[in-house]
């Protein structure tokens, strides 16, 4: 693993060099803007660029008294970087890419956009206060030893694994230096909340019923807004468009909506607030880590940024957390 300190201007230069290939997530602007040139695309959330807002899925049409149905291919996409936070790489390694990457099934569509895009994990030296990774198992430094990792280091900018030299050269990190970063590592570590406990996933799963839901739930507004800048959210809805010719959609959908699990009966297992929101703190934090073994949240806060009323996902589970022992 290639490990050095590179200058803030050759990072800047190297970068504004080959702008067309670089993208950043809007948090990680927010933390690095002083590191990087202006004019970078600039996205909400890493999951727009290999989970789209929408996309066609298959065609169809109705041609000499028969059906014809053919697939939609993404075609193949230019390599390219994506600049982001510890939480939003996180959310892709581990949640979008463990959903759609699985043994035995892949998105086609999904790889296509995923292959040829490299992560840049930018360490966050400032913590955002609505931030809560450690609760998850994530850290500030968190990164998972392949993609590209950037720190701020005594004046400078620690690169590691770029086996490339993408950035230039730079110099090397010697055995004293890695040792004021593993130590300012843990010290961090340390200073952060502790996790979650283990049995967390279970004991959720055993009090599913409990009255309390109702009382965590009443601020809710069911809007939304907070599954679609989710990073780690991929629920999708189909619809066909068009009768004798058209296509089928694939978009973004939500476990806030009403009719988000409407039967074709009418039956509605989740007519109200209550069991929409029981639904996506137990999703995020029971079914998958029992299922998957990983959070679906990665803490990185944006629903608890954007909510239009202060609905907090991290006082609910803290709240959970408590009132289950």
């Amino acid at each position: 693993m290639a490990k050095k300190l590179v200058t803030p201007e050759v990072f800047r230069k190297k970068v504004a060099d080959q702008s067309d290939l670089f993208l950043i997530t809007e948090r990680a602007q927010g933390v690095y803007h002083e590191f990087l040139p202006q004019g970078l695309r600039v996205i909400k959330t890493p999951k727009e660029l290999i989970f789209p807002e929408w996309e066609g899925v298959y065609r169809f049409s109705f041609q000499d008294r028969s059906w014809k149905v053919w697939e939609i291919e993404t075609g193949d996409f230019s390599p390219r970087f994506l600049f982001l936070l510890p939480c939003e790489a996180r959310a892709v390694i581990e949640v979008l890419d463990g959903n759609f990457l699985q043994k035995d099934y892949i998105d086609k569509n999904y790889w296509q956009r995923r292959k040829n895009l490299h992560l840049i994990v930018l360490g966050c030296y400032t913590i955002p206060k609505t931030c809560f990774c450690s609760l998850v198992g994530g850290n500030p430094l968190w990164r998972d030893g392949r993609s590209l990792f950037v720190l701020p280091f005594q004046g400078e900018l620690y690169v590691e694994n770029d086996e490339t030299m993408l950035f230039g050269e730079g110099k090397s990190v010697d055995a004293r230096e890695e040792e004021t970063l593993a130590t300012r590592e843990e010290e961090l570590k340390a200073s952060l909340p502790p996790p979650l406990p283990s049995d967390f996933p279970q004991k959720l799963y055993a009090h599913f019923d409990e009255g309390i839901w109702k009382d965590l739930s009443w601020r809710c507004i069911n809007c939304g807004a907070c599954t679609f800048l989710c990073p780690t959210c991929y629920c999708f809805d189909l619809s066909v468009e068009g009768r004798l010719r058209g296509l089928t959609l694939k978009t973004w959908d939500s476990c806030m909506f009403p009719r988000f699990t409407l039967h074709a009966s009418s039956h509605n297992p989740r007519p109200t607030g209550k069991e929409r929101v029981r639904q996506r703190v137990m999703h995020k934090f029971s079914y998958l880590p029992l299922r998957e073994g990983y959070y679906g949240c990665v803490g990185c806060g944006i629903c608890r940024e954007i909510c239009p009323v202060n609905w907090d996902i991290r006082e609910t589970v803290e709240r959970m957390a408590k009132y289950l022992g």
